[in-house]
């Protein structure tokens, strides 16, 4: 949750950047270009997902545990 709290606003700033730059220079972009584009748009957000999917691991893993302690507390 923390990830997207502080990337959320670099990443909305990255896309303004690129729509002004692609409204108003489009037919001036190399390949380059639009390869930095994809780079830094879905670079980002592949990170993102990935630490969110392992911060959820952790979470059910740490749930499991707890369970499994409750459990044998119980007995």
């Amino acid at each position: 949750m923390v990830f997207w709290i502080l990337f959320t606003p670099a990443m909305c700033w990255t896309l303004l950047g690129v729509f002004d730059l692609y409204t108003k220079y489009f037919d001036e972009l190399t390949a380059l270009d639009h390869m930095q584009f994809f780079l830094r748009f879905f670079f980002p957000l592949s990170v993102a997902t990935l630490v969110t999917a392992l911060e959820r691991r952790q979470r059910l893993r740490r749930q499991a545990l707890v369970k499994d302690i409750e459990k044998y507390l119980e007995n």
